[in-house]
């Protein structure tokens, strides 16, 4: 019994770092109804930028669309840097209002079942149509998608000798990429909390939120910059988002930083749209051209960096001086994002794929795929809420009223079916 207790002691001791930063008996700041608005539209805008990704004429995808065009490019560069760097800021605010709120071991469980889940039911049953539409267009495929499936499904075949990047040798996460890295990412965060939330990191953090907006802005582009220096292009974006779920999390409750960029928004979009003129001349001139120098690719590079972190700021900015109120449908939207996100590439392809055959031209084809899309994720969402046991797979919030025990169980159950993922994973 002794012994018992003396371990019990020494590990409420050895956790008590990470206890301090759980559950915090503290008043929580409002909820940032800007930031709602911010992850509904962020994602939204996957949907517009995957489908344009159909159409570029130099930027590589899963499958392509016999109507490619550069001009296009032009028009994603808008979206480009940015798009990904604000989904994991928000990310990372919303770790810091749930951290606040859990207790660290139904905090790790919960985000893992509720991350993981999605994930493996995606990388088994959503993505592989991107893989068989991939694999028609690139290997001339001539099966039919039920018999692309029986062969998906078999670890050895050879069917796959050429596709095995993957978590499994062909099982690959293709635009789940997010959520693998945030299940990661989570992990990572838990274990630095007592080094984030030591008293002298955040008086540096509130100190830095008191400087004026332009030193805050170097001081958040140092790090940026030093990374995409140091690091390989191809898989940049996985330490960037880090830093940027990282930047979400340290800011989230400094009222300070936010003021400042509601201040001066008009300059956030001067900068970025002269930003963006430059990136489009820079764009043709230097990487699309063969004879670029190095030093021209880097330069190119850092603006295209210092763009990420400006494009991030003015949607802060913006959302909160036209976004920071509440809305009775903005629940539902919410609730509709991952969803949307977990099914949106795998509909745009398969429509793709299909209306190919039809020759309806661009402007037709493009059109009938956003439309398609929406109106096909919105009814599958629309359907999955109305079943509880089917809302966790694709990561809506249950409705129904269940007791402790039957929640416990249900978590319990979902860590054991994404076991194998986790193992795969760390």
């Amino acid at each position: 019994m002794k012994l018992k207790i003396i371990i019990k002691n020494t590990a409420r001791t050895l956790l008590q770092p990470w206890q301090n930063a759980f559950n915090q008996a503290v008043e929580l700041p409002p909820r940032r109804y800007d930031l709602d608005w911010l992850r509904v539209l962020a994602f939204g805008l996957l949907i517009f930028y995957h489908t344009g990704m159909l159409y570029t004429q130099n930027w590589g995808f899963h499958f392509k669309s016999q109507y490619l065009s550069s001009n296009i490019e032009n028009i994603m560069l808008l979206l480009s840097p940015w798009r990904m760097g604000l989904i994991w800021f928000i990310s990372g605010t919303a770790l810091r209002f749930m951290i606040a709120r859990a207790r660290l071991g139904g905090f790790l469980i919960s985000r893992s079942v509720r991350i993981l889940l999605p994930l493996l039911i995606g990388v088994w049953f959503i993505v592989p149509l991107q893989l068989y539409a991939q694999m028609s267009q690139e290997t001339g495929l001539a099966i039919s998608y039920w018999q692309f499936c029986l062969q998906f499904f078999d670890l050895t075949s050879p069917l796959f000798e050429h596709y095995q990047a993957g978590i499994w040798p062909h099982v690959d996460v293709n635009h789940l990429w997010y959520l693998r890295s945030l299940w990661q990412f989570v992990i990572l965060l838990v274990l630095a909390l007592p080094l984030l939330h030591h008293h002298y990191v955040q008086t540096v953090i509130t100190r830095l939120c008191d400087q004026s907006l332009f030193i805050i802005f170097i001081i958040l582009l140092l790090p940026l910059c030093i990374l995409k220096l140091s690091w390989p292009s191809d898989t940049f974006r996985y330490p960037m988002g880090a830093l940027f779920l990282l930047y979400g999390y340290l800011l989230a409750w400094h009222s300070v930083f936010y003021s400042r960029l509601l201040l001066h928004w008009r300059p956030l979009c001067v900068v970025f749209i002269v930003g963006y003129l430059i990136v489009v001349a820079g764009y043709h001139m230097i990487w699309q051209s063969s004879t670029a120098s190095q030093w021209q690719i880097t330069g190119m590079d850092m603006l295209y960096t210092t763009q990420r972190l400006v494009g991030v700021l003015m949607m802060l900015a913006l959302a909160q001086r036209f976004l920071n109120h509440d809305h009775p449908k903005l629940a539902l939207l919410n609730s509709a994002v991952f969803p949307f996100y977990l099914l949106h590439q795998s509909v745009i392809i398969g429509l793709a794929f299909y209306l190919s055959k039809l020759q309806l031209g661009g402007f037709m084809e493009s059109l009938l795929i956003l439309s398609l899309t929406f109106i096909i994720c919105w009814l599958v969402f629309i359907g999955a809420r109305r079943v509880n046991v089917l809302s966790p797979f694709l990561g809506i919030k249950v409705t129904g009223k269940y007791t402790a025990w039957q929640v416990k169980v249900g978590f319990c159950c979902g860590l054991i079916l994404v076991s194998p993922l986790i193992i795969r994973l760390i």
